[in-house]
């Protein structure tokens, strides 16, 4: 009987194997360029110094171009090498904050080339305090939705600047992830261009970095811009955390707050919380702080609350103009006539 049984069992593998191709096939996985990086650690490295060419001269006498890294790497369609180079114009003699930079930019370079052939120049960011002009696209920085300030072009700005490249659309082609003071910008090639597909002013302080993190395991990466909710009408009170989720739509990536919120029982028992606590500490006030009021409609609405009465009581009661027209948008209602 263990011969005829031995014999069934390895033609089945037979078939197995033979037929392994429609049994079992799985997707092919993208495979992403491999990447070499370069620090430049002096402003006048002649290695760095050649890719200023593309940038605005002459320059005042307090300033300098400084290149800061290099990575080369296939980042489009066609089967060569790019390289991608992140420079900064930088004050050297300000009398307060020598060293800091005032300008970045990213250029893509053709790989081949002997000398730097450019395909492409972004300006990422630029304080304005010099008449500087490059040929370059211009990066227009925001806060992410539903988050009212941002930081000052002459804020005090942490010194480093950054960028890694990583495939975040799930295209197998690399994408540019940077980082510079507080913003984040994405730079990827999509329909024959490299173009931007996210900026956004973080938050300056003790707060987490912005991130990119792949939530469902689906090659594609969504983004997370932590924030943190000062209650101007409540001194002393703590401030809130805030998270604002982006996520790749086919062509950029758009805010999708909802997917964060709907089920995240932690932020909405942390937020009540806070609001119960003040309330026992300062009595009916609270209910007429519009902080509050504004963050926890938001939620509500996220969480599918049919009749969100704390946005409703924004649009009749509140002052702050960026909470009513933020609500009046969510709500597909005009504000009422101001009296």
């Amino acid at each position: 009987m263990k011969q005829p049984l031995q014999t069934i069992l390895l033609g089945l593998t037979i078939c197995l194997l033979l037929s392994g191709s429609s049994v079992s096939a799985a997707p092919p996985i993208s495979q992403t360029s491999d990447v070499q990086y370069r620090r430049f650690r002096y402003a006048y490295d002649p290695e760095g110094q050649k890719y200023h060419v593309f940038l605005s001269r002459p320059v005042p006498e307090e300033l300098y171009y400084s290149t800061e890294l290099r990575a080369t790497a296939n980042i489009d369609d066609t089967p060569e090498k790019e390289t991608a180079v992140l420079m900064t114009t930088v004050n050297a003699k300000s009398a307060t904050r020598p060293g800091e930079w005032k300008q970045v930019y990213l250029l893509i370079a053709d790989h081949q080339a002997a000398m730097p052939k450019k395909i492409d120049l972004f300006k990422l960011f630029d304080a304005g305090t010099y008449a500087l002009e490059a040929p370059a696209k211009t990066i227009e920085l925001q806060s992410p939705r539903f988050v009212f300030t941002e930081p000052p072009k002459d804020a005090l700005k942490p010194p480093d600047v950054s960028f890694r490249l990583v495939d975040l659309t799930g295209d197998g082609i690399l994408d540019i992830w940077v980082e510079f003071g507080y913003a984040v910008a994405v730079i990827s090639f999509q329909n024959g261009e490299f173009k931007e597909i996210f900026s956004a002013y973080t938050v300056p302080g003790p707060l987490p970095d912005a991130e990119y993190v792949d939530l469902d395991n689906d090659g594609t990466y969504e983004i997370k811009i932590p924030y943190s909710i000062y209650i101007e009408e409540l001194p002393g009170s703590p401030y809130l955390p805030w998270m604002s989720l982006y996520e790749w739509n086919g062509n950029d990536y758009v805010l999708n707050n909802q997917r964060f919120y709907a089920d995240n029982n932690d932020f909405l028992i942390r937020l009540l919380g806070e609001y119960n606590y003040q309330l026992l500490q300062r009595g009916g006030f609270v209910n007429y702080c519009e902080t509050y009021r504004f963050y926890l409609g938001l939620l509500y609405y996220y969480r599918g609350s049919k009749s969100p009465s704390d946005l409703e009581w924004i649009l009749e009661h509140a002052k702050n103009n960026d909470y009513i027209q933020a609500t009046s948008a969510l709500l597909k209602k005009s504000p009422p006539p101001r009296r």
